[in-house]
C-alpha cells in the first residue's frame, strides 16, 4: 500500500515547482519552504487517512472496493490536476507567437 503515497509526492512537487516561479514568493525561499510544507503535511494527513479507511473497506465490502476505492482516488486526483495538465499540454498562447501566426 505504499504507493498511494506517490501521487501526494507528485502533487507536492508540481505545486512547489509552480509556487518557485509565482510572482509573490519569488526569491523568498523561506515562505517558498513554509508553503511547501504545509501542502506537504495536508497531503500526508490526507493519504493517511485514505490508508485507514483501508481496512475497514475490506472487511466490510471485500478487496474489491479497496480496488474501487484506489480507482476512484486516483480518478479524483486526475480531475482535480486536468487544469494543470492541460495548461502544461497546451501552454497558452503569448502575444509575440499569435501575432507571428497572423
Amino acid at each position: 500500500m505504499c504507493y498511494k503515497y506517490r501521487p501526494n509526492n507528485i502533487i507536492t512537487s508540481a505545486v512547489a515547482a509552480d509556487l518557485a516561479s509565482h510572482p509573490s514568493v519569488k526569491g523568498n525561499n523561506k515562505s517558498l519552504g513554509t508553503v511547501t510544507g504545509l501542502i506537504n503535511g495536508c497531503g500526508a494527513i490526507t493519504a493517511s487517512v485514505g490508508l485507514l479507511a483501508v481496512g475497514p473497506l475490506q472487511a466490510t465490502f471485500g478487496w474489491s472496493s479497496v480496488w474501487l476505492f484506489l480507482i476512484g482516488c486516483t480518478g479524483t486526483g486526475t480531475l482535480l490536476m486536468s487544469p494543470k495538465i492541460y495548461t502544461e499540454l497546451f501552454p497558452p498562447a503569448t502575444n509575440t507567437e499569435s501575432e507571428s501566426l497572423v
